[in-house]
Parts: C-alpha cells; structure tokens; sequence
C-alpha cells in the first residue's frame, strides 16, 4: 500500500511538472487545484454522511449450510422469519452424501438423508432468498474441510450446528453461524422470584423432587413436587444454573412455601 502510494505521488508531481513546463503557471495551478480536489471529495462526502468509497469492495453474503444444519431443518424457519440474508448455499458434494444415506439399509440414516433432501427441496422452493447447489468439489475426505475450503473460495459464511464445525473455522478465520447458539440466545428470561404454572411430569433425581419443562425444553427442578407429578402447579422460581448444554431452573410450589 505504501509502495503504491508512492508511486502515486510521483506521477502527480510528474504530470504536474509537465504541465507547469509545458502550458506555463496558470495551467499548473488549475490542474493542481483540480488533484486536491478530487482528493477531498470523499472525505467531504464522509462527512455529509455518505458512503464515498471506489476502491471499497463489497463483501458477499453467502451462507453455506453444512449437513447437519440440513438434516436439521430449522433454518427454513429462520429464513421464513427473515432473519438472515443474502444467498444460500449447499454443496453438491452434502447433496450427494444425502442421496447415498437416503438408500442406506440403516434406518436411521436412512431417514436423516430423506430428512435432508426435502429440506434441500423446501429450500429451493423458498422465495425469501436466492437458493442454489454449488458443483464444486475437492480432493478431501473431511466433509469439514471441504465446507471450508468452499467457504474461503466464495467468500462465504457458514451455518452450523456442529460445535466441531465452530472451532475448525474459527482456525482459518470464517464467519460462523450456529443455529444452537441461536436458539439459546432466544429462550425467555426467567429471574429469581418469578412466578410460572408448570406440568410437573416425573421425578427428580433427589427425594420428593418433582421435574418439569418450559415449552423451550428448558429443565425445571420442582422441590416437593415429587407428590405432585401428573399435575399443573403454579411455582416461584428460586435460582437458575447454567450448564454447558443449557439451563436448570429450581422452584418451589407456591403453597409450600415459608
């Protein structure tokens, strides 16, 4: 940049001097007025608050879905809410993959390729954002590696929910998007004190303790609800522990209280 820079000036002080030379003083002091102009007009447009930049690049919005954000299927909904943006992108190398675990004789994998293909098929038919299939291929047996490296040729972001895929990208300094982190950050607040109705469903792991769940899966710890179970209980939240796959919430029946 430096180098350029330099060698900028130099052909202006080169043409200036040729104008000076050439067409005598008032020709050089209306062309050299002219350069200083043409460089403050950007900085005068930043300034009046528009966005003045020839040389600035526009970065692209691709979002690469891995399989397992395929497989998983909620980011129809995210797209239909219209949460993201730009242009959606599967390789063709996942589709293939898909296609090969649709024949499996394994049931399992059998119904996650069938899973995965009419999520492509809803994809395509979306009209909130441009959707396509993307044929190129490399010489990886790593399916994440492959999504990275696609990734770094189009510029792209990727959309997971795949931890592993988080850790390998942020490595080579792509953007990621994970649909778990998402969703985590979505789910309701609950604060000390709050009052709440929950069904409570079985027991807990220590005596007379009742468990329950939020319609977000969220794990709610009922003590003495134990006697409770198959019931509707109105409860005071009374503290909340965070773990690394999610959040616990501890109450109490209102009634029983003290």
């Amino acid at each position: 940049m430096k180098i350029l820079f330099a060698v900028f000036v130099a052909a202006i002080v080169v043409i200036e001097y040729y104008i000076a030379v050439s067409y005598g003083a008032m020709a050089f002091v209306f062309s050299l007025l002219c350069v200083l102009i043409s460089l403050l007009i950007p900085q005068l447009a930043s300034a009046l608050g528009f966005n003045y930049n020839l040389f600035k690049k526009t970065k692209k919005d691709i979002k690469i879905l891995d399989e397992e954000t395929v497989i998983d299927g909620r980011i129809l909904d995210i797209i239909n809410s219209r949460f993201v943006s730009g242009e959606i992108v599967v390789p063709k190398f996942i589709v293939e993959r898909l296609q090969r675990l649709s024949s499996s004789e394994n049931q399992i994998d059998r119904a996650r390729g069938r899973r995965g293909l009419d999520v492509i098929a809803r994809l395509g038919e979306n009209d909130r954002l441009t959707f396509r299939v993307v044929e190129k291929d490399y010489h990886e047996s790593d399916i994440i590696k492959k999504i990275i490296a696609l990734a770094k040729d189009l510029g792209a972001s990727i959309v997971t929910t795949n931890f592993q895929m988080n850790k390998n990208a942020a490595i080579h300094n792509i953007s990621v998007l994970n649909i778990n982190d998402l969703a985590l950050s979505l789910k309701p607040v609950v604060l000390p004190g709050e009052e709440m109705s929950i069904f409570i469903m079985k027991d807990g792991k220590e005596k007379n303790q009742g468990i329950g769940y939020l319609d977000d899966g969220t794990m709610v710890v009922v003590e003495d609800g134990y006697q409770h179970i198959g019931r509707k209980m109105d409860i005071r939240v009374q503290s909340i522990l965070q773990t690394p796959t999610g959040r616990i919430i501890f109450a109490k029946i209102k009634f029983n209280e003290k």
